[in-house]
């Protein structure tokens, strides 16, 4: 059987290692090409050709969305959306021109979506699939635009007891890094989430957060006090009872964040 040929499209570098991963267990996959922005990917999906894109919606310099309108009709690829913005995606996939997979990455969720789109590659023809795609992108644009009002994140997935949780962005006091995960601290709980501090905090409201060390961001109304340590260190308390340390690095810009003057 002719392998089917796949490309990889995601500026999260962690989220790409995972599919890259997943994909790897999967029969019949050829994976292409891998790109970690819009105009990149646009390119080399353009120059690939390949048969399955699997499409991060939020990436720098194409959404997306852009990054679909910008395909060549002749030979449009199967689409699989990988996207934390779930309430969007069901209503795309409803309208049944893509699939997608909810961020984190679940294998057999994702195992399921390349299979439906290797059907779809059989049973359709290419002129099919671009009007399909076409008609669904009005509708995409349109959900995505009333249901994303901000470009910052809302919530964050996380994975427990075998089951996807919903974690909301607003509830959370702060974040550290653990491993290959991140911790997400929401009050006296803490959630672990598949995801990076560095990526974390390019997608979070800098309004709201600050970044306090390489491993810690924190919800600057969540800090309740500054503790001054040895060698002139800083530490933030937390409303959550827990101490957050400032590197040196980020020391002068939080001061100024968190107790101006």
């Amino acid at each position: 059987m002719k392998p089917m040929r796949v490309f990889v499209a995601d500026d999260e570098p962690l989220a790409l290692r995972r599919v890259l991963r997943s994909l790897k267990t999967l029969q019949g996959i050829e994976v292409v090409g891998t790109a970690s922005d819009g105009i990149e990917a646009r390119d080399a999906i353009r120059a690939l050709r390949p048969d399955l894109v699997l499409l991060d919606v939020m990436m720098p310099g194409l959404t997306g969305f852009d990054l679909l309108k910008a395909l060549d009709d002749d030979t449009p690829p199967a689409i699989v959306f990988v996207t934390a913005f779930d309430q969007f995606a069901v209503g795309a996939f409803d309208e049944g021109a893509v699939d997608y997979v909810v961020k984190p990455l679940d294998d057999e969720r994702l195992k399921i979506a390349v299979e439906r789109a290797r059907t779809r590659l059989k049973e359709e023809t290419s002129g099919q699939r671009f009007d399909q795609l076409r008609r669904t992108l009005q509708r995409m644009n349109t959900d995505f635009a009333a249901t994303i009002a901000s470009p910052y994140e809302r919530d964050i997935w996380v994975r427990k007891g075998g089951n996807v949780h919903r974690v909301r962005v607003d509830d959370i006091d702060w974040i550290e890094a653990a491993g290959d995960y991140v911790a997400l601290h929401v009050g006296g709980t803490t959630h672990f989430a598949d995801d990076s501090i560095t990526s974390l905090n390019t997608r979070l409201d800098p309004a709201v957060f600050q970044q306090v060390h390489r491993r810690a961001i924190v919800r600057i109304d969540a800090i309740v006090a500054v503790n001054r340590e040895k060698f002139s260190a800083i530490s933030l308390q937390m409303r959550d009872g827990e101490k957050v340390r400032v590197s040196k690095s980020f020391k002068r810009i939080a001061l100024e964040r968190i107790a101006p003057g």
